[in-house]
């Protein structure tokens, strides 16, 4: 499996680039604005992953790491293909999708072509869960904050299923030196924490 490729652009268009690695060309199928941006590169390192069909195999490819996880995620909800998956990417960014599920927010994933409302809401739904710790692993700008940090981590706890008080309770009662500050550091000790509560409820 191709994971990642190294070189220069060869050629691009719409939504894909060539890239010559090792003197072979390799045609990827890319986000709108990454095909816009590479355009003409002397040196491009593409995230891939291979999509293999009865008929083709495609490479789709993502400038980041964090754009290739988010891929990941919308091509496992039923109905969203590689295709669509990557025009989601060209018009919101990782932590934009990532913020949008855990919101509950279909309707700025409905604004992007060929998604549409019931589209946009089976996202919210099927992927809630797989945001939250998604969100965490991006460490998008901001995050690293206290009180974002732990914003973010109660919104994480809400799509795991608690409620928005025990939640809060868990996070604002734990204490500082327990975890490293990120979100997904937050997430796990307050899931210790209720964990130790249930326990000791029965």
């Amino acid at each position: 499996m191709i994971a990642r490729l190294r070189g220069p652009v060869v050629d691009a268009g719409d939504d894909y680039i060539i890239i010559e690695a090792a003197g072979v060309g390799y045609r990827i199928r890319v986000p709108e604005t990454s095909a816009v941006a590479l355009r003409g590169s002397k040196e491009a390192v593409i995230h891939t992953e291979m999509v293999v069909r009865q008929d083709a195999i495609l490479l789709y490819g993502f400038q980041t790491a964090d754009e290739l996880k988010v891929f990941r995620m919308l091509i496992s909800v039923s109905r969203v293909g590689p295709q669509l998956a990557t025009a989601i990417l060209s018009r919101l960014r990782p932590d934009q999708i990532a913020g949008a599920v855990l919101a509950g927010d279909s309707r700025l994933l409905a604004t992007v072509p060929g998604v549409g409302k019931t589209g946009a809401e089976r996202i919210v739904l099927e992927l809630k869960k797989k945001a939250a710790i998604l969100a965490a692993d991006l460490g998008t700008p901001g995050q690293e904050g206290g009180n974002n940090a732990q914003a973010d981590a109660v919104l994480g706890l809400m799509a795991l299923g608690y409620g928005q008080g025990e939640s809060a309770a868990a996070v604002g009662k734990m204490d500082a030196s327990a975890h490293d500050g990120t979100p997904a550091g937050i997430i796990r000790e307050a899931l210790r924490l209720l964990k130790d509560k249930g326990e000791k409820n029965e």
